[in-house]
C-alpha cells in the first residue's frame, strides 16, 4: 500500500460516488411521489456512468505496472 494510511485513492472514490448515487436515489423516491423503481433507474445512470469511469477511461493497475 502507497501513500497516506488515511489517504482516498481514486478507486474509494467511485465506490463513495456509486454508493451515494443509489442512496440519494432512495432518499428521493421516500421524500417524494417518484417510485422506488423508477427513483433507483435513475440513480443507477450516474452509478453507471462511475463504472464506467473506473474500468475504461481509468482502469486499475497492479502496483508496480505503471
Amino acid at each position: 500500500m502507497t501513500g497516506h494510511p488515511r489517504s482516498l485513492s481514486a478507486a474509494d472514490l467511485v465506490l463513495a460516488s456509486i454508493a451515494l448515487s443509489m442512496v440519494g436515489a432512495a432518499v428521493g423516491a421516500v421524500l417524494t411521489s417518484v417510485s422506488l423503481v423508477t427513483a433507483l433507474s435513475a440513480g443507477s445512470l450516474p452509478a453507471s456512468g462511475s463504472i464506467g469511469y473506473a474500468l475504461f477511461y481509468d482502469p486499475p493497475v497492479p502496483d508496480g505496472a505503471g
